[in-house]
């Protein structure tokens, strides 16, 4: 039988050490770490050379209370000594100040030393008397709890003979007891016949124990050159985030800027500022997670943009226009938002802007829909700039990402006009709509000054993912499960 070194040397110990040892013990002695002893330990087991079996051991220990019972002395034995002095009968009160038993100890030192029949208890005349029946030099219970504290921590084992006396102490609270699991190793009879006569097995060679010879005293390992190699599996990147940074390697790669903004938004950046009217359902709390507290800030525009952005609703509209609705918070429900803020802040053409981050919608979750979801926004600026150019670089993005079946269908969005929504095709879940798109409204540019078309989009990243990805859940996007990251994912 073929063993290496490590298992051999661990063999050998064992049978130095009696046939019989822990764990514990058997590192000790070849002054190793625990540790280093379970490989060859495992593998030895596996040929049946040794046998292992796990052994839980019970510890005693004084507690605080037990300590100061034995530098002190029990309740009933400071009790007894007491009523000695005082000549064997006296009031009970008498007794108790005598030996310094506190008011918490009373119960116990006349309840314990009447219990194992000690002293009896009378009145006469209205006075309490304790007198001793049985004189004692020490209560069993209180030498044991010295000789425990003195040893600090010993096995229950040591007291199997006492084992009703520490019971007790461990009901009176002046023992705990701690477990502590050993494992124990035997070497078989298998494993005594082939420590005789092994060899330890050499697993590699060089140069030096060819020519030293070394090799003669050890047996060489064979090799199957068929057999295959472990899967390993590395560390790398959630295939998620790996699609998200190609996503934004695209977009960087066609000349956009990359832009970000808060989680928490202003209803103003959100909704206000992109001509979406103050009664519009996506406003409600069904459709967007408003903040509890604070409940409304002050918007962080200019007085003057604020002022414009009224007169378009007013005017669009038909309504009143409420700044107390503009400085509530939601949890950004768009990214659009985050690109209404770069226009605010750049106003001269060329622009091409995106921002790829987290909205938070309420929805019921399945396998399309999560309350958390990506969203890439993005915006093109310029004084050429059509309808067409749209759709053509939606085209564009989808056709690096490998996407080939894509299709636009008319639809309407309160900032842009026209406006588009887009589709990929799941190869399970069928056509999927992944996207908005169209041309901002001049509701939206005149309050900004801009005099240039932008084309606009938000697309629901999550699904594109889905496709690219080969999975059918949205949820499944974010598991941290090994067996579907190391299987379902095509990347």
């Amino acid at each position: 039988m073929e063993l290496r070194e490590s298992e051999l040397k661990l063999l050998k110990t064992l049978i130095e050490l009696g046939g019989k040892a822990t764990i514990t013990a058997l590192a000790q002695k070849m002054g190793v770490h625990e540790s280093a002893t379970y490989t060859p330990l495992m593998l030895l087991i596996d040929k049946g050379l040794v046998s292992m079996r796990e052994r839980t051991d019970r510890l005693l220990k004084c507690t605080d209370e037990g300590r100061k019972c034995a530098e002190k002395g029990l309740p009933e034995e400071r009790l007894l000594k007491a009523l000695k002095r005082l000549g064997g009968k006296s009031e009970v009160s008498i007794v108790l100040e005598e030996a310094c038993i506190a008011e918490e100890e009373v119960d116990a030192a006349l309840g314990w030393a009447k219990k194992r029949g000690l002293i009896k208890l009378s009145s006469v005349e209205g006075k309490r008397f304790i007198e001793i029946v049985k004189e004692v030099e020490e209560v069993e219970e209180g030498k044991i709890l010295k000789d425990i504290c003195a040893k600090g921590t010993v096995e229950e084992y040591e007291y199997r003979n006492l084992l009703n006396v520490v019971s007790i102490l461990i009901d009176r609270g002046l023992l705990e007891v701690e477990e502590r699991k050993e494992r124990e190793v035997e070497v078989t009879s298998l494993g005594l016949e082939v420590a005789e006569k092994a060899k330890p097995t050499l697993t590699k060679l060089n140069a030096d124990i060819i020519r030293k010879g070394i090799w003669r005293h050890y047996s060489l390992q064979p090799y199957d050159v068929k057999a295959k190699p472990p899967k390993l599996y590395p560390g790398k990147k959630h295939p998620y985030l790996e699609f998200l940074e190609e996503l934004k390697e695209i977009l960087l790669a066609m000349g956009f800027e990359e832009a970000m903004g808060p989680y928490v938004e202003y209803e103003f950046w959100n909704f206000d500022a992109l001509f979406q009217a103050q009664n519009h359902p996506a406003r409600e709390v069904h459709d967007s997670f408003f903040i509890a507290y604070p409940r409304e800030g002050a918007i962080d525009a200019d007085q003057d943009y604020i002022e414009k952005v009224k007169e378009e609703h007013e005017r669009g509209w038909g309504y009143k226009w409420d700044l107390s609705i503009a400085r509530r918070y939601v949890m950004r429900s768009q990214t659009t938002a985050v690109s209404i803020r770069f226009l605010a802040q750049h106003k001269k053409p060329p622009i091409k802007m995106f921002c790829l981050s987290k909205v938070f919608r309420p929805d019921v979750v399945d396998a399309k829909h999560s309350v958390e979801f990506h969203q890439l926004d993005g915006i093109v600026g310029d004084h050429v700039i059509n309808f067409k150019h749209l759709l053509g670089i939606l085209a564009a993005i989808a056709k690096e990402l490998g996407f080939e079946a894509i299709k636009f269908v008319p639809s309407y969005f309160p900032f842009t006009e026209p406006s588009v929504e887009g589709f990929v095709k799941h190869p399970k879940l069928g056509w999927i709509e992944c996207l908005g798109a169209g041309l901002f409204r001049p509701e939206v540019l005149r309050p900004l000054n801009i005099d240039f078309q932008v084309i606009a989009w938000g697309i629901g990243v999550d699904r594109l993912a889905m496709i690219k990805l080969g999975i059918n859940d949205i949820r499944d996007l974010h598991t941290m499960r090994l067996d579907k990251l190391r299987g379902a994912f095509r990347g």
